[in-house]
This record gives C-alpha cells, structure tokens and sequence, in this order.
C-alpha cells in the first residue's frame, strides 16, 4: 500500500523549555490526555499526547514511502524551536513490519503534544494543524501460541541441516507467546520495563512496546551510530558463575560467528552512504538477565542521507533474519507458523532535519483486538546451534515483557511455570 501525503497540512510547531525538576513533565502531560507514544533510554525521554497525523504504509517500499510522507508533511510547516536538541521540534514515532509482505500495518505517529527530556534540558512541543488520520488495525493472529516447543526445536533441526547442506551461514528464527492480562495496562508494563532496562531503548507506538537493547540506527549532528548484538548467554546471581557464563560467552566460537555474520551485514549494506567507518571490537554486554555479545560502529553521513535512509538499508540485519539475507527470510517464511508483525522491526523517532533514533523492536510484544498481547523472541541459527539450546534462549529473551506483565518467566525448557496465565498452545 503506497501512501500519498499532500503538502499543505499547515502545522504549526512550538518547542520551548520547562523546568526538568519537580512536577512539571507530569503536568504538562496532564493537560493533553493519556500518552499515544513514548520512547525513552536513561534520563532520556519522549512522550507523545495527542494525534496529529497517523500515516499508514506497507509492503516493499514502506521505508521511501515514510521518508516521502514525512517531508511532505513538513511542506510548509511554520516551526519554532528554541531548544534545538535532538528530538524537539516536530517528530514523528514509527513501528515498521519486519517483513514486506506482513499484513500488520507499519505507522508513523505525530504527536500534538511531545513532553521531551534530553541532555538535561527538559522541553516541550505543541502542534496544531491536522494531518492524514489513517487507520488500520494490527490482525489478531488467534488466542494461542502457535509455535509449542517440540515443533521450535523441529524448526531449528531443520534449520540447521538446511545450514549445513551450504548456501546459507545463518537464520533467526522466533516464537510467539499468547497472553491474555487481567488488565490491560500499555503504562504500567512501560514503566516496568523501563524501571529494569534504563539502558535500554524503551518504547510504544500503535501497541507495539518493549525494552530493545539493539540499536538499529541514530543519526545526529552528521553522525550515524549503531550497535550490533548477537550471541546470548544466561545471567546468573551467583557473580562467579555469572563470570563464567561472560567468559564462556566471549570465548564460544558459535556465538563469535553468529556475531560476526551481524557485523558484516552492517557493513555491507551502509553502502556509500556513509565515510570514516569505524567498528569497534566485540565486548560482552550485560543486561539484566542475559549477556550479549556486542559491537558498536560509528560513521559520518553522507549530505542529505536521514535515519530512515539509513533504516531501509540495514532492515532487517543478520542479527534478526540471518545471511544472506534473502535467503534467509525465504527459510523463516517457510518455518515460522506466524506472522512476525512489528516484531524484530524498526521502531523510533524521526526529526525535521532527519535526525532521529531507531532500535529494532525486540524485548517486545504487540496489544492486539481483544486484549491479548502477543510476546516474540528469537533466536539465531548457524551449523553449530543445538536446538533445546536455542529453545531456552528464547525462554531468556521472553523473560522481560514476562516481567513487566507480573507473569512468572518461562522454564529453561520454554514450558510455562506454574501459575502463569500464558495460553496454551494450539
């Protein structure tokens, strides 16, 4: 579905400062209503109040059309911004589809109201003016979780010979796990999650939440920042054994592979978009509940290259679909029983200049019609994956958005404990 934004939406944009200490966030944010959108890392934060323009895309050229869309709104947009930080002035917040031919609609969301903090510097922006308000529903996919873990742990066997018979190096393949909450409460899980994963990429756009420790894209000042992740190991309390598994993790050949297939495909689809590419070393990165293997790259943009540019290149990575790419997205159309919808997607912000921050949506789920909320995670496949394994990586990465719901987290097994209000498999 191609989107056709017309000039002339006449918005007016005000950004100015407020007070970042006592109540004031909170008031100004009472004034507008509940909160549509949020994104936050650290002490940073954007909260979104109010519609002023929804913009619906999908398929192939849903990127460019984004692109397209956003500039078009801006035609003609009269903007005051006297704080000049990276995400004041007007922006818009995104959730994409991971995959082209999803049926769950990709948006970008402009806010009338952001309530902003960044650097320190507390601000807020108003838009008045109206835009396209298109709807569209993300499908319910069913109240089950249609991936049980006798038939994940078939899917990853049968990856790994497809692996092993040459072509493909890797594939990510996800499960999905059914929820049905007392309540539904988008606010709370959000502040649940950020409370435990400040250092992470917290966010909510459309339904679609979670806490993403991978960073897709940031471009600021000319600058592109990324960083990569990919091989996982379990946390434990115990710090020697938690040494351990750091260790265990830095030294595994499997995990230093799979992660080395992410870092390439970064690198070979930047194109010339960028110069002075720098990577870093892989370093172990500690999250709550789990260790990754992580690696951080910096570059300088080439003039009139934005963050969604640079968004459509690098979708989807090998962290979260494998090498080569093509490839291996025909394997995981063909073993995942399920749409991904925005699962494993970009989500983020961008600005007026083509600033902006985007992570991939991962530590996730999506609120669907009926209220239930449908959790993924997944896990990557290379000839040396042993499938129970990969299997209690996934349990791992479902662990947060568990969390974050009150429910109890899943047994190394992927079995539910006891108590849990999961629903059962089909």
């Amino acid at each position: 579905m191609r989107v056709t934004v017309g000039a002339g939406a006449a918005f007016t944009v005000a950004t100015r400062t407020y007070p970042a200490n006592g109540g004031a966030a909170e008031a100004l944010g009472a004034e507008a209503g509940p909160p549509v959108t949020a994104w936050a890392r650290g002490d940073d934060r954007l909260l979104g109040y109010g519609v002023a323009a929804r913009i619906v895309l999908s398929g192939p050229s849903r990127f460019a059309d984004a692109a397209t869309a956003w500039r078009r709104l801006l035609e003609g947009a009269r903007i005051a911004d006297e704080v000049g930080l990276p995400g004041s002035g007007p922006v818009a917040f995104g959730a994409f589809a991971f995959d082209d031919a999803s049926a769950a609609p990709s948006v970008l969301v402009v806010p009338r109201r952001i309530v902003g903090r960044r650097d320190g510097v507390g601000f807020v922006t108003d838009v008045t003016g109206t835009g396209p308000i298109a709807t569209a529903a993300v499908p319910a996919q069913g109240p089950g979780t249609r991936f049980a873990d006798e038939d994940y742990v078939a899917a990853v066997a049968a990856a790994v010979e497809r692996i092993r018979a040459g072509g493909l190096q890797k594939v990510v393949l996800a499960r999905d796990l059914a929820l049905a909450p007392a309540e539904v409460d988008p606010a709370a899980w959000l502040r649940a999650l950020r409370a435990r994963h400040r250092d992470a990429f917290t966010f909510a756009v459309d339904g679609f939440f979670g806490a993403s420790p991978e960073t897709l894209a940031t471009v600021r000042d000319g600058v592109f920042t990324a960083r990569v992740l990919a091989g996982t190991a379990a946390r434990d309390a115990d710090p020697a054994l938690d040494a351990a598994a750091r260790g265990g993790l830095l030294g595994s050949a499997k995990n230093r592979f799979e992660h080395a297939l992410a870092v390439d495909s970064l690198l070979l689809t930047l194109g010339e978009r960028v110069d002075d590419l720098r990577i870093g070393r892989p370093f172990a990165l500690g999250l709550p509940n789990v260790w990754h293997l992580a690696t951080d790259a910096e570059a300088r943009l080439h003039a009139g290259t934005g963050v969604l540019d640079l968004v459509a290149a690098l979708h989807p990575t090998a962290a979260v679909a494998g090498a080569p790419r093509a490839d291996a997205i025909e394997l995981i159309r063909s073993l995942e029983p399920f749409d991904r919808g925005r699962y494993a997607g970009p989500v983020g912000w961008v600005g007026a200049s083509g600033e902006g921050e985007w992570a991939i949506g991962l530590r996730s789920a999506q609120v669907e019609p009926g209220g239930v909320v449908r959790a993924f995670a997944g896990a990557g496949i290379v000839a040396a994956s042993e499938a129970r394994s990969e299997l209690a990586e996934t349990a791992w990465k479902l662990t947060p958005v568990l969390e974050a719901l009150g429910e109890q987290p899943l047994l190394p097994t992927g079995a539910p404990r006891a108590g849990s209000a999961a629903l059962p498999a089909r």
